[in-house]
């Protein structure tokens, strides 16, 4: 196995259970889709390391989440417009195995970091795909509205509007939540 080649997969394994937290998000808990956006991700981010495309010094797991991001908008984009309704991931299920922790002590402490609250999980999956996305770019991920308006293709007027409905939604169907935690 080459450096680069050993390098990136320590890399990645300290990134995986991030991913799936990620991919977790943005496919409202769909195992079998979690796994594909991961190991797709995974294969991407191995092809741009090896391109040069990682600066050392720089967050890989945050630059990992990025490249799931994409991906899995790029997908979104293609089914809404191409879609019938079904997926390929859906007419082709089957027993593919993703990718496996070998740290899993330190994986289990980093997944309950990076896990919401199941309730936040629920609400979060609630919503319809448009507003959940953005919510996950901006408020989880960070990007700012005109980033989130450019990987979504959309005005950054439709960010703003999506987000005020999204945290609309959240907040309404939460309220039994915060009053359980003293928050509201």
């Amino acid at each position: 196995m080459s450096s680069s080649r050993q390098e990136y997969a320590q890399l990645a394994r300290g990134c995986e259970s991030n991913l799936i937290a990620c991919a977790r998000r943005l496919v409202r808990g769909d195992d079998d889709r979690v796994l594909d956006l991961v190991q797709e991700a995974l294969v991407r981010g191995y092809e741009a390391y090896r391109a040069g495309k990682f600066l050392s010094g720089g967050n890989p797991c945050a630059w990992l989440a990025r490249i799931l991001t994409n991906h899995f908008i790029n997908e979104w984009r293609r089914e809404k417009k191409w879609g019938a309704g079904v997926t390929v991931d859906e007419l082709t299920a089957g027993g593919e195995v993703g990718p496996t922790s070998t740290r899993a002590e330190s994986a289990d402490t980093h997944l309950l970091q990076t896990t919401l609250d199941e309730p936040l999980e629920k609400a979060l999956a609630a919503l319809p795909d448009a507003l959940r996305l953005t919510v996950i770019l901006v408020d989880m991920q960070e990007l700012s509205y005109q980033e989130a308006a450019e990987k979504l293709n959309v005005p950054i007027g439709t960010i703003r509007s999506r987000l005020a409905r999204a945290r609309f939604q959240l907040a309404e169907g939460l309220q039994d939540y915060a009053r359980e935690r003293g928050l509201a």
